[in-house]
């Protein structure tokens, strides 16, 4: 074995992790907002969860890709947990076809020709094109050096069997095939990616490198091997991550030890596969072991993915109220995903800001547990803050700058909002007078109201209400200072108890106004709002 055939095989590998890497960037940036709406829009049941996994994994060309806008589509709250186990199982699926690909277009077609003039475009695109044509250019690269990664990989493999035979090694005793299995397992967590490991696999089984059984070993422990880097992924992350890695982790496992006992019976079916298909060649045989267990796994599981996220759930519960809890690391890999898990995250709060006022004019809350619960909310702000600056510059898409925008509109006025209500004095003494207590419950009424439509789980009805409601109480802030002022030429107040309500009346313009454009800025702006509630908005106090 020369010291060359080992540097084709570790540049193959190269070139192909970056091949794959480049080509799957690419299409996310083409795809952009398309892969958000994608997801939320196929993933209804379990079915069409599993089907969108499937499709999108296929596409892209990675299944961590998936898994990690899968788990932002939970945090996001776009899809439910239960959800994300279909998308995780079909991403099982749709990454075998990467084997696929291999196997006709790179080792029997033997489309590394193109490689070169394809990466030729794409670097052409890249450097001379726009946004879209330079995200093409990138496709067109990508694709190229994967193909000649598997080229370089396959020479290489060919030098192997003269100097040093792997078929020596017994896949028939149980330590070799825990061997192999464990071999499979290194390969996955070195290359960081199964479908890099698998294509090792097939190029050493088509250069006659491996025999066929060991190859199907080997890619027991590649499919297991994706576990630790979900693991790894998981650490310190979010309840939402962690639940979805365990799921990927479970179902990866269950099916590596399902089809370890049932051996025989996948090999042959596999072999009878290929017979029919592909004249009986190993890699066919190969590829289709990869595809028959994956799907085999998922036709046992999906039945059951009600219970199997119970379990998960009860082994991952949550423990405390998180308001930041949908900000997992991991979401920044998705630009469109993480700002929508940031929109989220910030109604939420303002949900628990509301629901706290709501309480203390309800005589449920004393001063001293709200004013814990808005360091609760100031805390929760200020890491989404921190979340925010790691987000990249959304330039080049008009359509997520301007929501980037509207967020830290809204992160502003939140904290408006929390200056103002810390005026404690002011909101126990509101309780205690009748005519403001009533407008204060109005305001509290509206934007419960506003926040329940937003949340989704209120009506248009509801949102139309809130609307004439927030309306109503920007004219009552208009009227009640002059009201309070000819009240006290009158004689009804002292000048000093007219100066307090009047201040304790702009606390309430101020917590309302800033309540209204925090909700305005969250809500999704592919909704149109009217210029009748801009303009309400906007006689505030001028602020955007």
């Amino acid at each position: 074995m020369s010291s060359e055939s080992i540097l084709l095989v570790i540049g193959g590998i190269g070139i192909f992790l970056l091949g794959m890497t480049i080509m799957t960037d690419g299409l996310r940036t083409l795809a952009g907002d398309s892969l958000r709406k994608a997801l939320s829009r196929f993933t209804g049941g379990h079915f069409s969860s599993f089907l969108s996994g499937a499709g999108i994994t296929a596409i892209i060309q990675s299944s961590g890709a998936t898994t990690f806008a899968t788990i932002g589509f939970v945090s996001a709250g776009l899809i439910s947990f239960e959800q994300s186990i279909g998308v995780i199982l079909g991403a099982n699926v749709g990454t075998t076809s990467t084997s696929w690909i291999v196997t006709y277009l790179g080792l029997k077609l033997k489309i590394s020709v193109i490689s070169y003039p394809a990466i030729a475009v794409g670097a052409l695109l890249k450097l001379l094109g726009d946004h879209r044509k330079g995200a093409i250019g990138i496709i067109c690269a990508g694709f190229g050096m994967i193909f000649l990664g598997i080229d370089l990989l396959q020479e290489g493999m060919h030098a192997f069997p003269p100097s040093y035979n792997f078929t020596a090694y017994s896949y028939e005793s149980i330590i070799g095939k825990f061997g192999l299995i464990g071999a499979g397992i290194i390969m996955t967590i070195l290359m960081q990616s199964s479908s890099a490991a698998m294509t090792a696999t097939l190029a050493a089984l088509n250069a006659g490198t491996i025999a066929f059984p060991q190859a199907a070993l080997l890619a027991i422990g590649q499919n297991v091997g994706t576990t630790f880097i979900s693991a790894l992924g998981a650490i310190g992350a979010t309840i939402p991550a962690k639940r979805t890695a365990l799921a990927h982790i479970l179902f990866n496992l269950f099916v590596g030890i399902g089809v370890f006992l049932f051996l025989p019976f996948f090999m042959k079916l596999s072999l009878y596969f290929a017979n029919i298909v592909g004249h009986g060649e190993p890699i066919v045989a190969l590829s289709a072991f990869h595809t028959v267990f994956n799907i085999a796994g998922c036709v046992f599981v999906l039945p059951i993915t009600r219970q199997f996220a119970y379990l998960i759930t009860k082994i991952l519960p949550e423990r405390e109220i998180n308001l930041t809890r949908n900000l997992d690391s991991s979401v920044l890999m998705v630009p469109e995903v993480a700002l929508e898990a940031v929109r989220r995250t910030l109604v939420e709060i303002t949900g628990y800001i509301i629901e706290s006022l709501a309480a203390v004019f309800r005589k449920e809350l004393d001063m001293e547990e709200f004013s814990s619960r808005l360091d609760t909310a100031e805390r929760a702000l200020g890491r989404t803050q921190s979340f925010l600056r790691n987000l990249r510059s959304f330039n080049n898409s008009p359509l997520l700058h301007e929501r980037h925008t509207n967020i830290i509109h809204s992160v502003e006025h939140l904290h408006r909002l929390i200056g103002a209500c810390r005026e404690e004095s002011n909101l126990a003494s509101l309780i205690k007078n009748e005519e403001l207590d009533n407008i204060a419950r109005l305001l509290i009424n509206n934007a419960e109201s506003i926040h329940a439509w937003l949340a989704g789980t209120g009506t248009t009805e509801m949102k139309k209400k809130a609307e004439q409601t927030s309306m109503a109480i920007a004219e009552i802030r208009k009227s009640k200072r002059k009201e309070i002022l000819e009240k006290t030429s009158a004689g009804h107040f002292e000048a000093e108890e007219a100066f307090q309500l009047i201040e304790k009346v702009r606390m309430l313009d101020r917590i309302a106004f800033h309540v209204w454009r925090a909700i305005l800025h969250l809500e999704d702006i592919n909704t149109p709002i009217s210029p009748q509630i801009i303009n309400a908005g906007l006689n505030g106090n001028g602020a955007t």
